[in-house]
């Protein structure tokens, strides 16, 4: 955009009237089609970001949930355990 209004500024000063108007228009038209994509990125980001947060936040449960259970097990469960519980986290993350 810089770039579009550097020419811009150029331009007024080296054109016509005439001319100046329908070059200030078509900036101006520029300008509003770029506000709208700017806008629907911002949504789009929105979204994600919140689907993300709520992913990790189900995923937080689920481990403090796990966390909090009573477990009676020898070495081997608890190594077991510990597997399932990083393999849930590699897959939460990718």
């Amino acid at each position: 955009m810089k770039g579009l209004h550097d020419a811009y500024s150029f331009l007024t000063t080296v054109c016509d009237d005439s001319i100046l108007r329908t070059v200030t228009q078509q900036v101006h038209d520029i300008d509003e089609r770029w506000l709208v994509v700017l806008r629907a990125l911002a949504d789009q980001s929105e979204c994600q970001y919140k689907a993300g947060a709520q992913h990790v936040s189900r995923w937080c449960d689920s481990v403090e949930a796990e966390l909090c259970r009573r477990i009676t097990a020898d070495y081997d469960d608890l190594n077991a355990q510990h597997s399932v519980l990083r393999v849930s986290l590699v897959c939460s993350l990718s």
